[in-house]
């Protein structure tokens, strides 16, 4: 499988899902700051030259499936605890029918109290075995958004900003389940792009109380079954009714990244992780700018 690869003079930016593992665990070793800080600096110097490459996965594949052999598996390991089970039973019976041991179980021997107590942890097992094979995990479903399609980013924003918003969006889009993107910053929404809810005005979303204590605490918050949350119409402001899940992502200390996906559950522990670092390397493109005019300013 090919992976999502920006080209950088020195780290690539790749989204773990589309990568080897190899891959992905030789980039664990890079300080935080230092991988982030050499995404937005090389990015910004190469993206003159080069197109990015995406290449997406399989939108059929559950998130982290690729990475996870227990998600891959999961059919065989069900019926492990069954097998077992009947392995124990029947070792015991062929244990009594091979030594000539009496098939009266004696209270007095030390076989037969073993061999009780062998049958029982058996029975424990073949039971569990029995309830697991019983338990059948929903499939992923994606469904179709009560939407209309917006692509907004904010016209006053510096050129470079704007063409690292268009980058987060192909890349979301084209490389996870996110089917809308809403960028807030210092009050006010710099970027909408995919779906919103029918007649939102695009530019019009604002940080509600899950987004506020997300920018304050500095960590991002998951809503993988929108529906179960009181606090879903903070999003169904500007999202459809029928978003399936959210993804909260502090930008800073300012900003705000929220992800839509039309899939329960569509954000695997990987997708988190990878928004996160873009909401990082975001936060870095937005300073730079104000960074510059102030240090204009001042001389």
């Amino acid at each position: 499988m090919l992976p999502v690869v920006l080209p950088t003079r020195g780290l690539p930016v790749v989204h773990p899902c589309c990568h080897s593992i190899s891959t992905f665990r030789s980039l664990r070793g890079v300080p935080r700051w230092t991988f982030i800080h050499t995404i937005a600096r090389n990015i910004a110097s190469s993206r003159n030259s080069h197109r990015s490459l995406l290449i997406c996965r399989s939108q059929q594949v559950a998130p982290d499936e690729e990475f996870d052999w227990a998600a891959r598996y999961q059919g065989a390991l069900r019926t492990v605890p069954l097998a077992t089970g009947a392995l124990g039973i029947v070792g015991v019976l062929v244990n009594r029918l091979v030594s000539g041991i009496a098939p009266v179980v004696d209270a007095s021997s030390a076989q037969s109290r073993a061999d009780v107590l062998v049958i029982g942890l058996s029975a424990v097992l073949v039971l569990t075995g029995l309830q697991w094979l019983s338990l059948k995990p929903r499939p992923l479903t994606a469904v179709e958004p009560i939407a209309d399609y917006v692509s907004f980013i904010d016209s006053q924003l510096s050129d470079e900003a704007k063409a690292e918003l268009r980058w987060l969006w192909r890349a979301l889009r084209f490389s996870s389940r996110c089917r809308g993107v809403v960028v807030i910053h210092k009050g006010r929404c710099i970027m909408h792009c995919g779906m919103a809810a029918p007649g939102t005005v695009p530019g019009s979303a604002s940080a509600g109380p899950i987004g506020a204590v997300a920018m304050k605490s500095g960590s991002g918050s998951y809503l993988a079954n929108l529906i179960l949350f009181p606090g879903r119409v903070e999003f169904t402001e500007y999202f459809p009714e029928n978003t399936q899940g959210v993804l909260v992502q502090p930008i800073g200390e300012e900003g705000l990244l929220v992800c839509g996906t039309d899939t329960q559950r569509g954000f695997g522990r990987l997708d988190q992780a990878w928004i996160a670092a873009i909401a990082e390397k975001l936060d870095i493109a937005l300073r730079e700018p104000e960074e510059a005019l102030q240090a204009v300013s001042t001389d």
